[in-house]
């Protein structure tokens, strides 16, 4: 009589709707009402009532367990999406780029140099020797021409054959940058840091300084470094306030 009487009031306070989490806790206090409000006549019955609310407090365990499982797995999911679209975005960066500086590199790279104001009767110095009848010239757009369409393997061979045959030419820096590019696109962060330090290191007056030092600094932030690679990013600027890679590092300093 007792049972029934605090299982009605546990009720009428409820009200008629219950969530769901109550009504769990309302079956577990009704199991153990029975348990505690019934007699030593029915101890049976007292058994399986406390049977009933562990089983009861087990699912609710269970529920949680699965609750936290699916969260993992949703932020899984949320890690690789984000990391297949940073994937992507530097396929269509290589690609934009590329397609975007080609004709100003081959413009710039193709001009002769001028001869010195206080020897003009002496010879130009003379490119590396031609190996196989190819010039550095000809050797660096053979091996350029495999990035824009994306045939990657084949070019890191050309260009680190590019750089043994012709280590004096004044386009090593560049094929040092398009090393580091590719590898970026391939997620060898630390060989991409590498290349991009060798340009910015030993090759100065390349044409790619400004981009090395731009592509450091995402190296950076893709090492958890956004100190160091907000400060390369103002140097970018700074140094180089007019080249492309000034404006990249001025939009990422938005961010």
């Amino acid at each position: 009589m007792k049972a029934n009487q605090f299982i009605a009031k546990v009720r009428e306070n409820a009200g008629a709707n219950l969530a769901p989490r109550f009504l769990f806790t309302l079956a577990l206090l009704t199991s153990l009402s029975l348990a505690l409000f019934s007699t030593p006549s029915h101890a049976e019955s007292r058994a399986a009532a406390v049977a009933n609310a562990e089983l009861l407090m087990q699912i609710e365990q269970m529920q949680q367990e699965i609750k936290a499982l699916r969260n993992m797995v949703e932020q899984q999911e949320n890690t690789l999406s984000k990391m297949q679209t940073e994937q992507r975005n530097r396929y269509l960066d290589l690609d934009q780029r590329a397609q975007e500086y080609a004709k100003r590199i081959l413009v710039l790279e193709e001009t002769p140099l001028s001869k010195p104001p206080s020897q003009p009767t002496a010879p130009i110095k003379a490119t590396p020797p031609e190996v196989s009848g190819v010039n550095d010239q000809q050797a660096y757009n053979k091996a350029y021409a495999h990035v824009p369409e994306q045939r990657f393997e084949e070019a890191i061979a050309s260009f680190q054959a590019f750089i043994r045959e012709y280590p004096s030419s004044r386009l090593v820096g560049n094929a040092y940058y398009w090393l580091g590019e590719i590898y970026m696109a391939q997620n060898r962060t630390a060989d991409a840091e590498k290349m991009f330090n060798a340009v910015v290191s030993n090759h100065p007056n390349s044409f790619k300084i400004a981009d090395s030092k731009y592509k450091l600094g995402l190296i950076y932030a893709r090492y958890g470094n956004n100190n160091k690679a907000k400060e390369t990013m103002e140097s970018v600027i700074a140094e180089h306030p007019r080249e492309p890679a000034a404006d990249l590092a001025r939009n990422y300093l938005k961010k």
